[in-house]
């Protein structure tokens, strides 16, 4: 009687130095360095250039935990302007916001239609040259998660479905790791900085434009922002595409901008004028103190 035949399997085949980079993320759980040690791992995998942890919260800011790659290192040069507000637009970001489950994405999947035209692509990814990613969450508990960035530069090809698939293939592994290393090391320090920062960038999202705008207004203004199209946006509030663009209308003639360029810029500036504890329009407060300069 022959043997039962095995079932065919999707192999995770590593080379000498793929075994070396999981022994030594292995060996790394618990201690410093396992987050870039993790992230060389992944991106041995995939033969990604560019390699990103990141620590999101609903409460702060986040927080950078390991950056590998030349086009990491020019996201980082941005790193200041990024983590003063500007993240809240970024995509994978709004992904762990929004509670999508543990998993890796690939770019298409996630990033709004209008993504490569808005202001948040111009300013803080175009200067990544990157041509592709892969994005992975794993959420600690209910209010934070762990992010990992795997990218392809411009000049190499973008990522393929087998590789997607490969990373998806060894998603137990990593969240294992990354289970033990939270259950091992010791849990970052709040920052009040950071926790300020998040709360007055809150309060910018919930209240910018509030002396001159109808709520559904200041809703369409966030996805504005974010890089949906008006029939995108028109979806996600159950409304007609007419009438998005109407808002939009609306909200450059009331705002006096011209342009996505100039409402982007001016919701950057209000979030300092933000007062996380009073239900305030940042934006009237901004330019209040504009016009008391101008005397």
């Amino acid at each position: 009687m022959k043997p039962p035949r095995r079932r065919t399997r999707f192999a995770l085949a590593l080379d000498a130095d793929g075994v070396e980079q999981l022994g030594a993320m292995s060996a790394s759980i618990g201690l410093p360095g396992f987050y870039d040690l993790a992230v060389s791992f992944m991106r041995s995998l995939i033969d990604a250039e560019l390699g990103v942890a990141f620590l999101y919260s609903l409460d702060e800011r986040p927080k950078y935990l390991a950056v590998q790659g030349a086009a990491a290192r020019q996201r980082g040069a941005r790193e200041v302007v990024y983590l003063a507000g500007p993240y809240i637009l970024d995509p994978v970001y709004q992904m762990f916001q929004n509670g999508k489950a543990d998993g890796a994405y690939a770019m298409a999947e996630y990033v709004p239609d209008d993504f490569y035209d808005s202001e948040f692509y111009d300013c803080f990814f175009r200067n990544t040259n990157l041509v592709d990613t892969i994005d992975v969450l794993w959420r600690i508990d209910a209010r934070s998660s762990i992010a990992l960035c795997l990218g392809r530069e411009h000049g190499t090809s973008p990522f393929e479905a087998g590789d997607l698939a490969l990373v998806r293939h060894a998603l137990p592994l990593l969240f294992a790791s990354l289970q033990r290393h939270q259950q091992l090391a010791a849990p970052p320090q709040r920052d009040e900085d950071d926790t300020l920062v998040h709360r007055k960038l809150q309060s910018t999202m919930e209240h910018f434009g509030a002396s001159m705008l109808t709520k559904r207004e200041r809703e369409v203004i966030f996805y504005m922002l974010s890089g949906y199209s008006s029939e995108q946006t028109a979806q996600r509030l159950n409304t007609a595409e007419g009438t998005i663009r109407i808002h939009r209308k609306n909200i450059h003639r009331k705002l006096e901008t011209g342009s996505q360029a100039e409402l982007f810029s001016l919701f950057i500036q209000c979030i300092p004028f933000a007062d996380p504890d009073q239900p305030c329009d940042p934006l009237e407060r901004y330019q209040s103190t504009g016009s008391e300069l101008r005397r």
